[in-house]
């Protein structure tokens, strides 16, 4: 089955590890003038995806055999960050048998995956169901709930957001316009 949801497991660009980068010796290659900065100079847009489909690649690996594929389509960023934080928009393909199998299998830690992520309380209106009998009824059936057991499967699972991809060198994304420096 096809499905269109967030990249489970991605915790946003905004205050993670993924918007901290260091700009470390680029002065002993580029003299900019004064006013502009290596932050200026890089293509902050062109990183984002290329991180997009690292980690679409990332969770396919890490999901198999649950998932066939992942296809990055887009990056969905809030105008304001004060409630939640960029995702990447994918097409997953699944097998929703296996994923259903093991959900059952898992059930007592994904009802407290559930509990802890939809339960409304002070300052969080969740706009899904806590009930976890209802997510094995209809999570294949809700693009959302889609993304979450996936998210549950690959945390349940103990794998992390990676910290880095050896590849992304910084100096990869720099804007054309920083030659003239």
């Amino acid at each position: 089955m096809k499905a269109t949801t967030f990249l489970p497991l991605f915790t946003g660009f905004y205050g993670s590890v993924w918007d901290d980068i260091d700009f470390y010796g680029e002065d002993d290659v580029y003299t900019l003038p004064e006013g502009i900065t290596f932050n200026d100079m890089f293509d902050w847009t062109m990183y984002h995806k290329a991180i997009a489909k690292r980690m679409c690649n990332f969770v396919e690996d890490e999901l198999r055999p649950f998932v066939s594929k992942i296809k990055f389509v887009n990056i969905s960023s809030p105008k304001h960050y004060n409630f939640e934080n960029d995702e990447i928009v994918c097409e997953i393909d699944f097998d929703v048998q296996k994923v259903h199998r093991y959900l059952l299998a898992n059930f007592h830690t994904f009802d407290r995956y559930v509990a802890d992520r939809y339960t409304s309380h002070d300052g969080f209106v969740s706009f899904h169901s806590s009930n976890p009998f209802e997510w094995l009824d209809e999570w294949s059936n809700d693009d959302h709930k889609i993304g979450a057991v996936l998210d549950f499967i690959l945390r349940n699972e103990d794998v992390e957001e990676p910290m880095h991809f050896d590849d992304m060198h910084i100096s990869n994304f720099y804007k054309d316009e920083i030659n003239k420096y």
